[in-house]
């Protein structure tokens, strides 16, 4: 494995300015880290798009939950730990609806094969909600991005949206109803 060489003082200072809520910092973080993470990454699974989703929703997730986050002697160590954590829920959220079980241990090693399962299976899901997407209304996206995506309420959603709480229940519930028939509609065909 790739060790990735770094000043410890200048990425400990960097991660506790981030957590600070300094996101200068976490873009400095994300350029030290990126090449590292790709290329440890990409040797494991072999899917460039992939890769670059989980290290753009691992730094994401590390943004929305620096409050959260414990200072660290490791800040290497603690990103790539974050970093595996996170293509391992995208592939297990992702291959919910399908056949095939990922055996993960507990260093994070998959087969090959495993890998190749979950990634076709991904991009089948990926093409399913795309196009059950272009079949809702521009509200019902709207709605269904800030409730399941940026986890709004649905008080929040209705005066985000200038509109009434029960009219955001409707379109969420239309939404997610036309969702479901059409992956339904994918599973049985």
């Amino acid at each position: 494995m790739l060790i990735i060489k770094l000043p410890t003082s200048r990425t400990i200072e960097l991660w506790n300015c981030m957590r600070a809520g300094d996101a200068r910092a976490l873009k400095e973080l994300h350029s030290l880290f990126y090449q590292y993470l790709f290329s440890t990454n990409f040797a494991v699974c072999n899917n460039r798009e992939f890769v670059k989703d989980s290290i753009h929703e691992t730094f994401i997730s590390i943004w929305v939950n620096r409050d959260k986050l414990p200072p660290v002697t490791s800040v290497s160590s603690y990103i790539t730990t974050c970093m595996h954590r996170k293509m391992i829920d995208i592939l297990k959220k992702e291959a919910v609806n399908t056949n095939a079980l990922l055996k993960i241990d507990s260093e994070y090693e998959f087969a090959y094969e495993e890998v190749m399962i979950a990634f076709q299976e991904q991009e089948d899901t990926r093409k399913t909600l795309k196009h059950a997407l272009s079949h809702l209304t521009t509200k019902q996206k709207e709605a269904i991005r800030m409730r399941f995506f940026e986890n709004k309420n649905y008080g929040e959603i209705a005066l985000l949206s200038l509109c009434e709480q029960h009219t955001v229940y409707s379109h969420i519930y239309e939404a997610v109803a036309r969702l479901r028939y059409f992956f339904k509609v994918k599973h049985t065909s």
